[in-house]
């Protein structure tokens, strides 16, 4: 209970705000729909988490264990070129 309190940062608050605006319209424009996304918005403020998941979306390192050589390109290149001959 104690983490929902802990660690408020830029996008969280702004989920908050983007999330209790849509409630507060929906309430007062009887916009049923907007509902939705504002309890949707509300629900990843109170639990910090994203469209993603909690730390679910990571980009890949830029280095991959089996990458091939600039090497080896270069050599099935001119493998190509002189199959083509």
């Amino acid at each position: 209970m104690s983490t929902l309190f802990q660690n408020w940062h830029f996008m969280r608050i702004m989920r908050a705000l983007l999330g209790g605006w849509a409630i507060f319209e929906a309430f007062r424009t009887s916009e049923w729909l907007l509902l939705m996304p504002g309890v949707l918005f509300a629900m990843q403020a109170i639990f910090d988490i994203g469209c993603c998941g909690a730390a679910g979306c990571s980009t890949p390192d830029r280095y991959q264990r089996n990458q091939v050589d600039d090497n080896e390109i270069e050599l099935s290149v001119e493998e190509v070129k002189s199959a083509k001959n």
